[in-house]
């Protein structure tokens, strides 16, 4: 992530008051000029690997339609979470999809990482279509575990198994092949 990037994401991230309460069971305060720079000096250019790696996602044309990252990960268990926002205007287009499948493959496949968990809020929609496209399977409902929107609300666990991935991604191969092969 580049440090124009990362501060357009910081803007972007705490502006955005339905993917705060999704994500952070919050809504934030305005974002001083000091945190948006304490923000970009710590993850742009791919510092504090130890805690996140963060990408930019960009479409076709160059532009920047949000951003993913890795954390959370355990190197000892081999388990790891992503985060990802698209920006409101460019929602809908697949670019999250498209982005989870290439961060998930570069977690399972370069990383040597196992398994890819997923919590949301049992309210997030989106979110749990998101981990059912992506193979994930619930693993389990924490009840009232969150505060937020003037109620308690359950968050779900989600996860794949590096194996589950891959086995997807040649399903999926296999019908974009399949569907070449038609036209």
């Amino acid at each position: 992530m580049r440090a124009d990037d990362a501060a357009d994401h910081w803007f972007e991230q705490r502006t955005d008051s339905e993917a705060e309460r999704f994500l952070n069971c919050t809504m934030p305060f305005p974002a001083t000029p000091a945190e948006t720079r304490a923000f970009t000096e710590r993850y742009a250019g791919f510092g504090a690997l130890d805690e996140r790696i963060m990408f930019v996602i960009e479409n076709h044309d160059g532009d920047v339609v949000g951003g993913i990252n890795i954390h959370s990960r355990s190197e000892r268990h081999g388990t790891f979470e992503a985060g990802s926002r698209i920006y409101r205007a460019h929602r809908g287009h697949g670019y999250g999809f498209d982005a989870s499948l290439l961060v998930l493959r570069y977690a399972f496949h370069e990383l040597r990482l196992q398994k890819y968990v997923i919590r949301c809020l049992a309210s997030n929609e989106p979110m749990r279509r998101h981990a059912a496209r992506l193979g994930c399977q619930q693993e389990g409902r924490l009840r009232r575990q969150f505060y937020t929107d003037g109620r308690y609300q359950d968050e779900l666990i989600f996860g794949v198994l590096r194996e589950e991935f891959d086995a997807l991604v040649e399903r999926e191969r296999g019908s974009h092949h399949d569907a070449a092969s038609l036209g």
